[in-house]
């Protein structure tokens, strides 16, 4: 089976259109139903299209060393130190 027809089977189930895509981001900035802090995605099976909701946080978003390492990581590959 050809990636082509894979995309094709796959492409309306799992993903949607960018003016969709940008729906939760939107929510997020102007709606008054969105919270402060709050974190929105598509509403949909897997969180992978749909309209705004709540979504999930993945938990190494929160791990505090690992976003260290991040930002280390970063400013090495950038070659620059940001001082936050």
């Amino acid at each position: 089976m050809s990636f082509r027809l894979i995309e094709m089977i796959l492409k309306p189930i799992a993903s949607q259109d960018a003016a969709h895509g940008s729906l939760p981001t939107l929510f997020a900035a102007v709606s008054p139903q969105a919270v402060a802090g709050g974190y929105y995605g598509p509403d949909g099976p897997g969180e992978l299209k749909g309209y705004p909701a709540s979504a999930r946080v993945n938990p190494v978003a929160n791990d505090v060393e690992f976003s260290k390492r991040l930002w280390s990581e970063t400013e090495r590959l950038v070659g620059t130190k940001f001082d936050v």
